[in-house]
């Protein structure tokens, strides 16, 4: 229901790719998202793993959406969007509750909390079981090697003064998620090549992180925030795989007459460590400066993907400043300045504008500039199929690497608010010019002998569009919400053309029936997506709070 995007659970159900603007189908690397201000942007293969999050769906307070380019703020990578996901005090979740979910179809859910309170501290733990079955089969009908499960848990714990802020957030999951089979075959010079997995692949997932917060009231005017959290994914997909003797021989330079029974790991291991130290200064009533200095080490290791271990290093600065130049307008700008040992150093600006027509009333505008630097494999595939015997494959390799990618964006919106009716409408038109957009296909091709990854294949293109939000609330506690997005992409591409849906629309409604029940429902259309339009319409009858009680 979040305006302008699509998710699409493109290759299987633990692989879901949600995007803005579209140009491309999965391993979507054009927003950033952030959980309590944390990146869970992976570096490696540039994407967000979102089954693979310890985060608790139930834990999550809000969500919060920023369209358009916002580098200036956070950072390389806010390209498009930026998602932030936000969880829930423990304060606001004192006691315990379970919630269990089964549907007809074999999927099920389990969840449990229990929150308590002493003195000053509070603190929150939280875990789940979940089980998805998947799809049976595919498009075509051929069977099918989905589903996923999932176990999960979080503590979070906050100490809380007048003067400062201390939280400690730590989550852990593990994710074992079906894959289907592959094959391996193709015709040279007259000779079969042809090998194919034999055992149905799952991929294993532990993922684990630790964030430390402290925020400071040094003056009445002035707070320091220090932050600092580690994230880690382990991942590893066994294939048991038969090779016949001619693609064996010329993949690891043997000499074998017969076919052979093999098995390789799919290994990645990613690691972030981020420390920032934020300042928001109330310099006064009419101007707030936020800065910030920050660092963050990547690391990646792999023998599949990488053939070892590599590394990138940023360091970030940014200033971002709100002034209210007189009743009616707001002025917003401010940049970042950050260096990548491997990409370089780039500059992220925003401007903008906002004049209160009225107490409930605005217009906007802002431009903002923005990069999406290359990822870890883009500069350093080796890629490898190392069995679990020692042979180790030819590779395929980055070369000279990709270029980073450049959004300019301009937005004009309209927001207007009736607090009678307890309804808000908000319009925005924007026009969103992209530099280098980089459209190389990072597909493993080293099967003859080494050879170098697609590079350099890149587009320049325009994206003109408007988008539409209503949102409608009752005393009853009913609610609605319709959403419309136009997206108008220049470009001449089928393959952007096809991932980016001209037209998006959504619709919701909440009805309570009682203190305890509720009637949903929504409906979501998608026009041209992947050449077909998309409609999805689903109601659900709602019993809440039925296993919640308090200590």
């Amino acid at each position: 229901m979040c305006l302008g995007f699509t998710v699409v659970s493109y290759t299987s159900s633990s692989q879901k790719s949600a995007s803005y603007h579209g140009t491309e189908y999965t391993g979507y690397r054009r927003i950033q998202v952030l959980v309590n201000g944390r990146s869970v942007y992976s570096a490696g293969l540039a994407r967000v793993e979102w089954a693979m999050l310890p985060l608790n769906i139930e834990d999550i307070a809000r969500v919060e959406v920023n369209r358009g380019p916002n580098a200036a703020s956070y950072g390389l990578n806010s390209f498009f969007a930026v998602v932030n996901i936000i969880t829930r005090s423990p304060l606001e979740t004192l006691g315990n509750s379970i919630s269990a979910y089964a549907g007809t179809q074999g999927d099920y859910r389990l969840y449990g909390q229990h929150s308590g309170l002493n003195g000053n501290w509070s603190y929150r733990a939280s875990a789940s079981t979940n089980s998805v079955e998947g799809y049976d089969t595919d498009f075509y009908g051929d069977e099918r090697n989905d589903g996923h499960r999932s176990e999960m848990g979080n503590v979070f714990i906050q100490h809380e003064t007048s003067t400062s802020v201390f939280d400690l957030d730590i989550g852990a999951s593990y994710v074992n998620a079906n894959e289907d089979p592959d094959s391996y075959e193709f015709r040279y010079a007259g000779v079969d090549y042809e090998g194919y997995d034999t055992n149905d692949p799952v991929n294993e997932v532990e993922r684990e992180h630790i964030k430390l917060g402290l925020a400071k009231q040094v003056t009445s005017n002035h707070e320091l925030k220090l932050q600092y959290y580690y994230d880690q994914s382990d991942a590893n997909e066994l294939h048991d795989v038969y090779l016949n003797a001619s693609l064996f021989n010329v993949i690891f330079a043997a000499s074998e007459v017969d076919g052979v029974n093999k098995s390789f790991v799919v290994d990645l291991r990613e690691t972030r460590h981020d420390i920032e130290l934020q300042s928001t200064l109330e310099a006064s009533d009419k101007l707030r400066v936020i800065s910030a200095l920050g660092y963050r080490y990547d690391e990646v290791e792999s023998e599949h993907y990488f053939g070892g271990t590599v590394n990138d290093e940023i360091s970030r600065l940014s200033s971002n400043m709100e002034y209210r130049a007189s009743k009616n307008w707001v002025i917003n700008t401010g940049a970042m300045l950050e260096h990548s040992k491997m990409a370089g150093t780039f500059l992220s600006p925003k401007f903008g504008a906002t004049y209160k027509l009225s107490e409930h009333e605005s217009i906007r505008m802002n431009a903002s500039r923005a990069v999406r630097t290359p990822d870890l494999s883009d500069q350093y595939f080796n890629w490898r199929y190392v069995l679990t015997t020692g042979e180790s494959s030819s590779t395929t390799y980055a070369d000279e690497g990709e270029e980073e990618e450049i959004v300019t964006s301009y937005e004009v919106g309209y927001f207007h608010y009736w607090p009678s009716q307890d309804l808000s409408f908000d319009v925005r038109l924007y026009h969103d010019e992209v530099e280098g957009l980089v459209l190389s296909r990072k597909h493993f091709t080293g099967f003859l002998e080494d050879t170098p990854v697609e590079e350099g294949v890149t587009e320049d293109i325009d994206i003109n569009g408007i988008e539409v939000e209503l949102d409608w609330r009752f005393d009853s506690g009913a609610m609605t919400r319709f959403t419309y997005a136009y997206q108008d992409t220049q470009t001449e591409r089928n393959r952007l053309l096809e991932t980016t849906p001209p037209i998006l629309i959504s619709f919701f409604y909440s009805l309570p029936l009682s203190e305890k029940w509720s009637y949903q429902g929504y409906y979501w259309y998608g026009k041209e997506l992947a050449n077909k339009d998309y409609e999805f319409f689903n109601t659900l009858v709602i019993l809440s709070n039925l296993f919640r009680w308090v200590l």
